[in-house]
């Protein structure tokens, strides 16, 4: 069969040329191959880390003070960016001897400090010196000892507002947390990086996060452990910033903070579940404290829903005990997980610079 020529059938502006076509679809999937090569790719970097998956801690291990661990840079990380360096939280700790916080602070130095966070220990009053001395020396790690004035909100403020108020403007993220608490506890699957989880609920329109919820006689988040950004703690230094000269006081400007946020325009929330089930629980909830045996809704909050348990309550005891030994048994270290979320945050990075804008929501 002879073939067609041009001048028998002449080319119609509206036919694509097949070549082109061809050499379009050809491109269309390359790009594709490579979109799905560089997820991939970044799919098992981001595997990498996990405390579960062929990676394991014996507690020497974990409890070393960072000489096997890459040198920070001052307080900006490891050779971290412009933008990961102002996204950098502040954790201050807060510290008075008892027996209960002494063990309490033992286990969040060996499960809770990491890399991708700068912690302050505010040792309020004299400390055991091996307590002391338990704590590691690192870059990231600072020790600050005072005398044991002002209860646990005054002193955050007396050591945030030293210097001109240095900390606060240098950081823009902040969780302040007390030895009453032991934690964090994290469940096997979890791949968060437990600081990271926290500060996740801080927003533009949220500047007060906790792990529960008070309902009366005032409703307020309870102060054993705030997070917030600048915005939110300037808004909490208006009320903790002075030195409280009884317990009364304190007690009284903790639930304060809440209501002062709430006036202010902004939002509060809590880890504890409960409070996710209503958009204004904060304002209708009606239950008493939860941190006493059977007042969770006639249960007793478990450390997995609110990632850390007030250890000086009797809150079900024995699963204290229980869960303490297991994640020291497990060798759980945050040094692996808040890595392998950095690497995470990393990845995302790189992905969008390179436009690939991908919102997995972390």
């Amino acid at each position: 069969m002879p073939l067609l020529s041009s001048q028998t059938h002449p080319a119609s502006p509206l036919r694509k040329n097949p070549i082109r076509s061809l050499l379009s679809i050809t491109w269309a999937s390359k790009a594709t191959i490579c979109f799905l090569a560089v997820s991939v790719s970044i799919f098992l970097f981001l595997l990498q880390g996990s405390w579960d998956m062929g990676i394991s801690f014996t507690k020497a291990e974990v409890e070393k003070p960072r000489q096997d661990r890459p040198p920070l840079k001052g307080t900006s990380g490891i050779g971290v960016s412009i933008e990961e360096d102002e996204d950098r939280p502040l954790i201050l700790y807060a510290y008075h001897e008892t027996q209960n916080a002494h063990r309490n602070a033992q286990f969040f130095i060996t499960h809770g400090l990491h890399a991708h966070a700068d912690f302050i220990f505010i040792l309020n009053g004299e400390a055991n010196p091996k307590f002391v001395k338990s704590i590691p020396q690192a870059d990231n790690i600072q020790i600050i000892q005072r005398d044991n004035t002002c209860f646990d909100l005054g002193s955050y403020a007396e050591v945030l507002t030293r210097n001109n108020s240095k900390l606060v403007k240098k950081y823009n993220r902040f969780i302040l947390m007390n030895a009453s608490l032991r934690g964090p506890f994290l469940p096997t699957w979890s791949r968060e990086c437990w600081s990271d989880a926290i500060l996740s609920k801080v927003t533009d329109t949220n500047k007060l996060v906790g792990l529960t919820y008070n309902c009366r006689p005032v409703r307020h988040v309870q102060s054993m452990m705030f997070a917030t950004d600048r915005t939110g703690l300037t808004l909490l230094l208006d009320k903790i910033g002075t030195c409280f000269s009884n317990f009364r006081a304190a007690v009284k400007v903790e639930t304060e903070c809440t209501a002062h946020i709430l006036e202010s325009g902004y939002n509060v929330t809590a880890l504890m579940t409960s409070f996710s089930t209503k958009k204004d629980y904060a304002t209708t909830c009606t239950h008493d404290d939860v941190l006493h045996p059977d007042t969770y809704f006639k249960t007793t909050i478990h450390p997995y829903d609110i990632m850390f348990q007030k250890a000086n309550r009797k809150l079900a005891p024995e699963v204290l005990v229980q869960l303490t030994k297991w994640h020291d048994d497990a060798g759980y270290s945050s040094w692996a997980a808040c890595s392998r979320a950095y690497k995470i945050k990393k990845a995302l990075r790189i992905m969008k610079k390179n436009g690939y804008d991908l919102d997995f929501d972390l």
